[in-house]
This record gives C-alpha cells, sequence and structure tokens, in this order.
C-alpha cells in the first residue's frame, strides 16, 4: 500500500484542527500516507491534548489558511490567497479540505469536511466571494462530509451531502467507559481558543466567585479566564482527558469540538455564546434539544 492523503485544515481555532487529526486517525488504514496542512505550533498544542496523535505518523506541513472573518470581508483576492501557497495536490489519491470548497479549484475532486460554509454563517462575507464558492459546489457536487447532528442547512443542502457521526476523541471514550459516575463532580466553564463569548463568561465566573461552587466539587475555568487568584476549588482547565471524566456539567461557548467531548461524557450542557454567530446560534439550538430530550 503506497496511497496518500492530504488534508488541508481551516486554521480559524484549534476544532478544526482537532477533527481533521481525528479524521487521520480513522483513515490510517486506508492511507499509508497522510499529510496534513495545518499551523505546527497548533498541531503541537492538540498533541498535547490527544498525546495519541504522535503515534499516528502525520506528515506535518506548516501551513495557515489564514482564515478569519475580517479576510472574508476584505474580498475575494485574500480570502484565496491560501491557495496560491499550496503545493501541487495531484499527488494525492484523495485532498480533504476542513470547511473550504474553494479547494474544488484546485482539486475538483476533494472532499468536503464541513458542518458549515463561512460565507453562509458571516454576514460581512462579501457577495463576491459567497457566489465564487456556491458556483463551485454548484458545478463540482463535491462529496461532503458532516456529523449529522450539527449540519447547518446550508451544508444539508449539497447534492452529495453525507452525515456522519460524531468525531470522538478514541482515548476519551475508553477511559469514560472505565470511570466511575461517582468521580463526576465538577463544572466546566470554557469559552474555547475565540474571545467573542468572553464578556458573559466573565460575568458567569463572577457569579460562581460570590456564590461558591454549589453543588461542584471543582470548577474548571479556561486559562485566559481564570482569575489571577482564584479559589482553591477554581481549577485550570487543561482539556485533558481525565479532566473530562470528572466534568458533570459545562458553560460553554457551543464549539463543535467541546460539545463532542461534553457528548462522550454524558454531561449536561448550558450554551453562552453571541448571538450574532450563526453557527453558534445554530449549535446552541440542537444542544438544547439534545439536553430537552433527556429529561423527558
Amino acid at each position: 500500500m503506497n496511497s496518500s492523503c492530504a488534508i488541508v485544515v481551516c486554521d480559524n481555532g484549534l476544532g478544526h484542527l482537532r477533527r481533521c487529526i481525528i479524521i487521520a486517525n480513522r483513515l490510517r488504514e486506508r492511507y499509508r500516507h497522510i499529510h496534513l496542512y495545518a499551523p505546527e505550533h497548533r498541531y503541537q498544542k492538540i498533541c498535547r491534548v490527544f498525546p495519541w496523535a504522535t503515534g499516528l505518523n502525520i506528515i506535518l506541513h506548516d501551513f495557515s489558511t489564514q482564515t478569519s472573518e475580517a479576510c472574508f470581508r476584505r474580498g475575494l483576492g485574500d480570502a484565496l490567497a491560501w491557495l496560491d501557497a499550496l503545493p501541487d495536490l495531484d499527488s494525492y489519491d484523495i485532498v480533504i479540505s476542513d470547511n473550504l470548497p474553494e479547494i474544488l479549484s484546485r482539486r475538483s475532486d476533494a472532499i468536503i469536511s464541513a458542518q458549515f460554509f463561512w460565507h453562509d454563517i458571516y454576514r460581512s462575507t462579501t457577495m463576491e466571494y459567497g457566489s465564487y464558492c456556491e458556483q463551485l459546489l454548484s458545478y463540482y457536487k463535491p462529496l461532503v462530509i458532516s456529523c449529522g447532528m450539527f449540519a447547518m442547512p446550508a451544508v444539508r443542502l449539497q447534492a452529495r451531502f453525507t452525515p456522519v457521526g460524531l468525531y470522538k476523541n478514541p482515548e476519551l471514550v475508553t477511559a469514560f467507559r472505565n470511570t466511575s459516575p461517582l468521580v463526576r463532580t465538577d463544572l466546566l466553564v470554557t469559552g474555547g481558543t475565540t474571545s467573542a463569548a468572553r464578556v458573559k463568561l466573565l460575568h458567569v465566573i463572577d457569579e460562581l466567585l460570590n456564590s461558591g461552587p454549589d453543588c461542584y466539587k471543582h470548577v474548571f475555568v479556561d486559562p485566559n479566564l481564570l482569575p489571577s487568584e482564584p479559589p482553591e476549588w477554581m481549577i485550570e482547565a487543561d482539556f485533558s482527558v481525565s479532566m473530562y471524566c470528572r466534568v458533570k456539567s459545562a458553560i460553554c461557548r457551543p464549539g463543535l469540538g467541546v460539545l463532542t467531548d461534553l457528548i462522550t461524557v454524558g454531561a449536561t450542557i448550558t450554551p453562552v455564546y453571541e448571538e450574532a454567530n450563526s453557527e453558534m446560534v445554530f449549535n446552541a439550538n440542537c444542544i438544547l434539544e439534545i439536553m430537552s430530550q433527556r429529561f423527558l
């Protein structure tokens, strides 16, 4: 077997890279060489949370798509600039693009991994970029894989939309299966790597500092949200497997990565998010529906 696969990671947040590494893990028996195009510093950070990822023999290419709302707002040229930095992709048996349909201009048979499309969720995105992506999707009709539970309508409407299960951390699945319910005593407060919901989450933390941990033994908090002198029961979150196995409930910005880990451990989830982001609104509504069904 000498087949190869390229995975191009949208570098807006760690959740995208997390999902791509789990995809790489699932593909390693089919493809001898898996090339991952992602920022090296973010890859190293993920490997500290997913130590098993270092054993995947991934060939890492330090690469950035520079994906941001500001980039899309500036116009088509800036939005597509990352394509010029990519090497020739013709030698790969398959190419997977995370959230970025413009890869189809380089590999018309590329597979798109997406829960949403940037041109669909950002109102500030230029019409030119949105039209370009829609034309590519309409003409090439790529295979679009997506976690069915959280796939947004624009993704579901694709001609070859293929729902898949959640991209669960295999190490967490195994560890939680062997964890006693008695150790699930803690609360997690997290906004991920973005600052979009920071003000709301700081308010949550202030309320906890005033009222105490209530029924929880400990409260895990993002490093960038943790007070300078926290009480003993408030601990810096490291997002390790052992931490998640202790989490009973969470107050979080509903990015798919953290939601997947919390669903894996059966935690009760309260979403906190910015109303202007339609992906966060959609994910929050999905998770509230899941939570309501649990208590029927």
